[in-house]
């Protein structure tokens, strides 16, 4: 009889792990989402801030192109093609300087809170498609978390990580433990009295934040959209 409780207590830690093992890779789905559409977003702006840097010096290069004094600006007073090349290379290199103070210049103002708007409009279309995925990675997460399983667990709430259950499993299959509050309580000992195991326990576990962040993943979703703008 014992036997046979310790084998559904072992197996129930097994479904466990499992499940907070398809929440880690739900989890780490979502970030990859958010981690792609900043690249795509970065490179959309990173193209058009090389637009708009290129209209000064364009603009430059156009006025002296066709203005009535081209002529003279190319071969000088002379009228000789003796130093056209360096006068070329010159505005080449005007150009090119006027290029990259504008482009850098309009990297860091786009850092500032103001440009945000005109930021998110941009990728207005990006924003739409990756929340349009993250819908779905959400609803496979609300699911996982309202498995029975986890939902009323046998576990405390605080040792509810991949880490923590391979442990209990490890009291439970080693004979340390029969039951799951055994093996709860051992791990506890454990923690007060040797400090094992500390390292890997977090101030909240994944789950616990998956729950935080479900109770709004709207408006979640977007503080870690925020985030991730700042840390660019």
């Amino acid at each position: 009889m014992v036997t046979d409780q310790k084998i559904s207590e072992l197996d129930y830690c097994y479904v466990s792990w499992e499940l907070l093992q398809e929440l880690e890779k739900n989890a780490f789905s979502r970030n990859e989402c958010i981690r792609a559409f900043k690249k795509e977003s970065n490179d959309r702006q990173s193209l058009i801030t090389s637009v708009v840097a290129l209209i000064l010096p364009m603009t430059l290069l156009g006025s002296i192109v066709f203005s009535n004094r081209a002529a003279s600006l190319m071969y000088g007073s002379t009228g000789t093609t003796e130093n056209i090349w360096t006068r070329v290379v010159g505005l080449l290199m005007l150009s090119a300087f006027l290029f990259l103070i504008v482009y850098m210049l309009s990297k860091e103002l786009s850092k500032y809170k103001v440009f945000w708007p005109i930021k998110k409009l941009i990728n207005q279309d990006l924003e739409a498609n990756l929340r349009l995925e993250v819908e779905a990675i959400d609803r496979k997460a609300s699911k996982i978390i309202n498995d029975s399983i986890l939902k009323d667990s046998k576990i405390p709430d605080k040792f509810l990580s991949s880490e923590f259950l391979m442990v209990i499993i490890k009291y439970m299959e080693s004979g340390q433990a029969s039951f799951i509050k055994e093996a709860v309580y051992a791990l506890q000992l454990d923690l007060n009295n040797t400090g094992y195991y500390a390292n890997i326990l977090p101030k909240e576990t994944l789950l616990q934040l998956e729950k935080k962040y479900l109770l709004d993943p709207n408006k979640n979703l977007t503080k870690k959209i925020e985030l991730a703008e700042k840390n660019d």
